[in-house]
């Protein structure tokens, strides 16, 4: 199998609460993820582009409802297990989350 390093963004799905146009209440801080197994791609397995991963946090820092975007099986076979292992810290309450992954190919030592 394949290992990746980590090429991606997260972004914590906070619905529209960053437009408001009226003073409210600050954004809770995003979920501190504390661990991560690695991503594992099949050696067979072909991934190009990007790919949003959707998921929510529960207070005990577990992930679940984990929605694999649109791509082959093995893609979304290798996302879908690596959010799984995802820990996050303890928080207040479930958030909706969302973790984009890029395919970045690069040769070594040049």
């Amino acid at each position: 199998m394949k290992h990746y390093f980590l090429a991606c963004g997260v972004i914590a799905a906070m619905t529209l609460a960053g437009c408001q146009t009226f003073p409210g209440k600050p954004l809770p801080p995003a979920p501190q993820l504390l661990t991560s197994a690695p991503l594992q791609l099949a050696d067979d397995c072909q991934a190009r582009g990007s790919f949003i991963v959707k998921f929510d946090v529960h207070a005990n820092g577990e992930t679940s409802n984990i929605q694999a975007p649109p791509a082959d099986a093995c893609v979304r076979t290798a996302l879908t297990a690596w959010v799984a292992s995802f820990k996050y810290a303890p928080q207040a309450g479930e958030t909706p989350m969302a973790i984009e992954w890029l395919m970045v190919e690069a040769k070594q030592g040049g």
